[in-house]
């Protein structure tokens, strides 16, 4: 895919993150677009635009909405680099696939976000961080599955799952 085509993805997210989303707010959980993008971008394209525009979107969000600059984009870093190893391993084909690198990327992105924080004096407890988990869990995921649906006509012509139903004419 091409890298204007990604930054112009990445922008409308980190757009829609910041105005838009908070809307949606369940106990202060908001669904987390750049997020979902980078676990996209690394698990279906070889090329390294998940990794780069996730740290560069990640720093753009912590110097507007962030207390200190430089989390959002290490926790970004830690996640894509997991995932774009996952995908050595998993079939990105299979939807399940996708699901369980996402749950998997929510947790480790929010439990790196959670431990900086608190090194640095953050005024959030840990029972708290917990209660929030299935929310944001639910959010990510179901956007995840839904850019999965959009984006993998695009990488895969001819899907081997057996788990999905394509009529064939």
């Amino acid at each position: 895919m091409k890298m204007r085509f990604a930054v112009i993805i990445f922008f409308v997210a980190f757009i829609l993150q910041g105005t838009v989303l908070n809307l949606f707010s369940i106990y202060g959980a908001t669904p987390n677009l750049i997020l979902c993008l980078v676990v996209i971008y690394s698990f279906l394209y070889e090329d390294f635009n998940g990794l780069i525009l996730g740290v560069v979107f990640g720093l753009l969000s912590d110097s507007c909405m962030a207390q200190y600059v430089g989390v959002a984009a290490f926790s970004y870093l830690i996640v894509s680099l997991l995932v774009i190893n996952l995908r050595e391993t998993i079939n990105k084909e299979n939807i399940a696939s996708i699901i369980i690198v996402s749950v998997g990327s929510t947790l480790v992105f929010n439990f790196i976000y959670f431990i900086i924080n608190a090194c640095f004096g953050s005024v959030y407890s840990l029972t708290y961080w917990l209660k929030l988990q299935p929310i944001y869990i639910i959010y990510n995921t179901a956007i995840v599955f839904i850019l999965y649906l959009i984006f993998i006509k695009k990488v895969v012509k001819y899907r081997n799952d057996r788990y999905l139903i394509w009529k064939k004419y």
